[in-house]
């Protein structure tokens, strides 16, 4: 029920992290993959580690800039026909208050992680809604779309608005065949995750762990999920937001600024 053999999927930032993962699940699957991918040094590590020959393929650029998601898609088109499935996984964070945070800090994580997944959505919906044949749509959101934390306004509003966004496409797209779903993930092994998983904060992640033993999640956890909710298996699931984070969502978080503040890491004004 998971083999999208001949099938095309975009996969946006599959240069690092959870998008690889995701990708290499998706190769495993039969699918061929595109990525849109801003880093060129990830491109060239992350094509040597997934090995997917002639069924992967890379547009490297922003998912925040309407013309390379365009392009992204065309090259999609042009290689290996209409697309199928879209993960729109491409993100970034960092940590400020609102009275520090820049509006070029906002632009970047709002843009990367909110407009990026509405550009990249537009393109997709519009390519598989002309083609007819359905398709599927999985959203990275995060932990931080229901769990607000000091310092993390901005990633915060945007994962939120993944969340929402991804209700909406539900209901606009189903009529189409199109599914669209949403992750939620918890703490995460990857580098953009790293600072979270150690110290105080990650052992205060790990005491809300409800899945024994506890651990925090690794990018394979997160690929399965979204396999699934890609695949057939899952052919009745839209509008939902699931969250991978062994149960850490059930009893909510401390602010992070609070502990990194603890540790001698930052300072409230």
């Amino acid at each position: 029920m998971t083999d999208l053999s001949g099938q095309t999927a975009v996969v946006t930032g599959a240069g690092s992290g959870i998008g690889k993962a995701i990708a290499a699940a998706l190769l495993a699957g039969g699918a061929n993959v595109v990525s849109l991918e801003v880093s060129a040094a990830n491109i060239e590590s992350a094509t040597k580690e997934l090995d997917g020959g002639d069924r992967l393929a890379w547009y490297e650029g922003s998912v925040a800039v309407a013309a390379d998601v365009e392009a992204a898609f065309a090259l999609a088109a042009e290689r290996f026909g209409t697309v199928r499935h879209l993960v729109n996984n491409a993100g970034t964070a960092s940590l400020s208050l609102v009275v520090d945070t820049s509006e070029d800090d906002w632009d970047l994580i709002v843009d990367t992680c909110l407009k990026g997944t509405f550009l990249c959505t537009r393109a997709f919906a519009r390519q598989a809604v002309a083609a007819g044949e359905g398709g599927a749509i999985v959203n990275i959101a995060s932990l931080n779309a229901v769990a607000a934390t000091d310092g993390l306004g901005h990633y915060c509003a945007a994962k939120a608005g993944i969340m929402q966004f991804t209700q909406v496409c539900a209901g606009e797209l189903g009529r189409h065949g199109i599914r669209t779903n949403s992750i939620g993930p918890g703490t995460v092994n990857t580098p953009l995750g790293a600072g979270f998983t150690v110290g105080r904060i990650g052992q205060e992640f790990l005491d809300r762990t409800l899945v024994a033993p506890p651990r925090h999640q690794e990018a394979s956890d997160v690929a399965d999920v979204a396999l699934w909710l890609l695949s057939p298996a899952a052919g009745r699931i839209t509008g939902h937001f699931v969250p991978v984070d062994g149960g850490q969502h059930v009893r909510g978080l401390h602010s992070y600024w609070d502990v990194a503040e603890a540790q001698g890491l930052v300072t409230r004004p």
